[in-house]
């Protein structure tokens, strides 16, 4: 198999998190049918353009640049992929968890044939989709909600810059002898296939997502494979690249993501189904929204007012009071992200403006 073609089943794979994997059942839920398809487009179109507009001759200069925020978007990525296992574990079985720690221990071990197993890994998920699709399970409702369109900047802005902190990209990039084909099929073709599979599956992760404490895994279990399968693969591959890219003793690394899992195993032990009383909102989606702050503002303002961090902070402050209650508390709500969209517009101009205004004061000496 050609090199490009196994770096596209290993983009689908390691971009298929417990977002694309779990976001869009609360999207159907919340906003209906519409933003579910600004989401797949921003999302694939997003990932896609990662192999058109960044080059091997930048990469070298960016992967300098910003060395530290690569670090953090990984280990970010990998503490999400854990907790939505243990949140899951919490709901099937704790036998859940070590069976994906002993995947992520055997995918990353295999990273001299990783993209075998990337393939391998879409074969067994499109069985799962087969065998879920057997069971005639219950399909999501679809529909529009009103003020969907207060979300679709929000996802655009994350989704088109977000790809560009992840180290497993630019691994692919440095690999594929053809990387505009390995990102357009990557992401056009087999992460897409990937993302119908979870629409299909969404209508059965409602109870998932409405903080109730079990699921019925004889007709989910298709589902739980698929998505402990991927996000150990997710883990194993940011693992690999964040090492790759600074290594470091494995003892501390082990001692903190240890201590991280033995808490959230005792916080989401204790219960699923608590509810955050003021928000009316699971425990647990809060958390899963937490995680997602990251995505959808943190690291894509960083990209675009980084370098200037008094404008990266001042923009952060400013934006994410707004972006987090039309997030979290949705309804009429929805409106407070439209206002963070613009809070962030009003810093990228200022930015952009004054360091123009810097530059032409400069020539002009």
């Amino acid at each position: 198999m050609p090199a490009s073609l196994q770096q596209a089943f290993y983009l689908a794979s390691s971009w298929l998190w417990c977002i694309g994997a779990f976001l869009p059942v609360l999207l159907l839920r919340d906003y209906g049918w519409i933003t579910l398809t600004a989401f797949t487009l921003a999302n694939v179109i997003g990932a896609a353009a990662f192999g058109w507009v960044m080059t091997r001759n930048r990469q070298p200069t960016f992967l300098a640049r910003h060395r530290r925020m690569l670090q953090v978007f990984s280990h970010v990525t990998i503490a999400f992929q854990l907790f939505f296992v243990v949140w899951l574990s919490a709901l099937v079985g704790w036998w859940l968890l070590p069976v994906m720690l002993m995947l992520v221990g055997l995918f990353y071990r295999a990273d001299s044939v990783i993209g075998w197993v990337a393939v391998g890994l879409f074969i067994l998920s499109m069985a799962f989709f087969g065998g879920y699709l057997i069971a005639e399970p219950p399909m999501a409702t679809i529909t529009a909600q009103p003020g969907w369109w207060h979300t679709l900047l929000p996802l655009v802005l994350g989704f088109g810059l977000s790809p560009y902190l992840d180290l497993t990209f630019h691994r692919a990039l440095e690999r594929s002898p053809n990387p505009r084909l390995s990102f357009t099929l990557g992401f056009g073709v087999f992460f897409l296939t990937l993302l119908v599979f979870v629409f299909v599956y969404s209508g059965g992760l409602q109870a998932m997502a409405a903080g109730k404490g079990s699921l019925d895994v004889s007709l989910l279990w298709p589902v739980i494979a698929f998505i402990v399968m991927q996000t150990a693969f997710t883990v194993a591959v940011h693992l690999k690249e964040a090492q790759r890219h600074q290594p470091k003793p494995w003892r501390s690394r082990l001692v903190a993501y240890g201590a991280y899992l033995v808490g959230l195993s005792v916080l989401l032990g204790l219960g699923t189904t608590a509810r955050v009383p003021w928000l009316d909102l699971p425990m647990t989606e809060l958390l899963y929204k937490g995680f997602l702050l990251f995505y959808g503002l943190v690291f894509p303002l960083y990209l675009l007012l980084g370098k200037r961090p008094a404008y990266f902070w001042g923009a952060l402050l400013v934006a994410v009071v707004p972006y987090s209650v039309g997030f979290l508390v949705g309804g009429d709500a929805l409106v407070a992200l439209s206002v963070s969209m613009v809070f962030v517009a009003g810093f990228v101009v200022v930015r952009f403006v004054r360091g123009g205004d810097r530059i032409t004061a400069q020539s002009t000496k």
